[in-house]
């Protein structure tokens, strides 16, 4: 029987393990395409235009990518494709390259109603241009400003990735893929059910014995451990992203590696030339399911990376803002986890708010910054000298997991009677 014309259609051609890659030749001129200088740490050394098409690429992912929280507005995560297909991140590329270069850059111009295209075809490889002149275009984190003119760079992005990875136009009016762009994209960030189904038809869902990357962890300055499930017993590889001096869409492989522990451990020796970025593991094999799903990875550092602020604090009615910082590590094996604040009224009471995501929303005078589930941390007081002190105790449901802290506390003396500190993103680590 005829499918139903509402529904995933594809372009007749697929990615192959060696057409995986990606990266972006940050030219965007609008100001507002580059206007987010806020790092992610599972987006590592990338902002503005780089940083919202890294994002909207691995939602097509088989899995999460890292924690999936690195975007407020996906309330379901980043890496929604279920399918034995990832791109892995090459970074940033000096030049729109060619149309087989795997690219994402901007174009001068523009073209009839078109805000971007793919060049096909795929089979050797796909470059996506923006048109310079057919919208304003923004960067995010949040929502483009409304009026008819602003468009969202990471949702047009996770359509015309979507044309690169095989996928054409869909009917379906929820899906990424529609033909047509509704408002300024930012719905199209987040893939729907059609786009899932149809990149499960091209690459397969995701298959059991596909590898999965879930940790690393620094051994010493050379070697690091890749923990998952999966490898094969001998002949794996690893896949680094490059540094920008050897940089040219491969990724930068050690191979010939033998898993321990079953098949869920490799020793990895570090080559010179790698960046931060993502790995990947290859098993033995020609399939699409020998790539294992991206994962964030930053040198010097286990997949529990660097707490990181965020956000702009309230000034207070002692004409100060609060500021959090911390003590400890967030480990479950040292779980000497604390966090301070300062700058607040001496005497006051005080709450530490605990958010899956983080957000950017007006609240009682300031900005709420942390968002998703909330939970709090017992009341307490701040000390004579305006200050605070939280343990935070890390449990094994915490483990791999990132939460985002902000203070809350009494100011008698503001008008709204509260003040804010700004905020953390935590990744907790074993």
């Amino acid at each position: 029987m005829p499918r139903d014309g509402l529904s995933w259609t594809h372009l007749g051609g697929s990615l192959a393990l060696d057409q995986r890659d990606l990266r972006v030749c940050n030219n965007f001129t609008d100001p507002t395409a580059n206007d987010n200088t806020q790092t992610d740490l599972e987006f590592p050394g990338a902002q503005g235009a780089t940083l919202a098409i890294w994002k909207a690429a691995m939602e097509w992912s088989s899995r999460s990518f890292g924690t999936g929280l690195a975007d407020p507005l996906q309330t379901d995560g980043i890496g929604s494709g279920g399918a034995n297909f990832d791109f892995h991140w090459q970074g940033s590329a000096p030049t729109p390259g060619g149309t087989d270069d795997n690219i994402v850059s901007e174009i001068s111009g523009s073209s009839a109603g078109v805000f971007a295209f793919c060049e096909l075809p795929i089979a050797d490889g796909w470059r996506v241009r923006f048109y310079a002149d057919a919208a304003v275009w923004h960067d995010g984190p949040g929502a483009p400003p409304s009026g008819s003119a602003n468009r969202d760079i990471q949702g047009v992005a996770t359509h015309e990735l979507g044309h690169a990875l095989g996928m054409g136009h869909s009917n379906d009016a929820a899906a990424t893929m529609l033909g047509a762009l509704l408002g300024s994209g930012i719905n199209n960030r987040s893939i729907a059910p059609d786009d899932i189904a149809g990149i499960q038809a091209l690459y397969g869902a995701a298959n059991p014995t596909k590898p999965v990357l879930l940790s690393h962890a620094v051994i010493d300055a050379a070697h690091i451990f890749v923990r998952g499930s999966g490898f094969a017993a001998q002949g794996n590889e690893v896949w680094f992203t490059r540094d920008a001096s050897t940089a040219d869409g491969t990724p930068l492989v050690v191979g010939g590696l033998s898993s321990g522990n079953n098949g869920t451990e490799l020793l990895v020796p570090l080559p010179a030339g790698l960046a931060s970025g993502t790995l990947s593991v290859r098993v033995p094999g020609s399939g699409p399911d020998a790539l294992s799903n991206a994962f964030p990875f930053t040198i010097g550092w286990s997949s529990c990376p660097p707490m990181q602020s965020y956000g702009t604090a309230k000034v207070n009615s002692l004409g100060l803002q609060c500021q959090l910082s911390t003590a400890g590590r967030p480990s479950l094996a040292s779980n000497d986890l604390r966090v301070q604040a300062s700058n607040l009224p001496a005497g006051t009471l005080c709450i530490l708010l605990s958010g899956t995501r983080a957000a950017s929303q007006p609240f009682q005078g300031g900005t709420l910054l942390a968002g998703g589930n909330l939970r709090r941390y017992a009341l307490t007081s701040s000390d004579f000298t305006g200050s605070v002190e939280f343990a935070v105790p890390v449990t094994p449901g915490m483990v791999e997991t990132r939460r985002f802290l902000q203070l809350w506390y009494q100011d008698p003396a503001d008008a709204f009677g509260v003040g804010l500190s700004d905020a953390l993103q935590i990744y907790f680590c074993p």
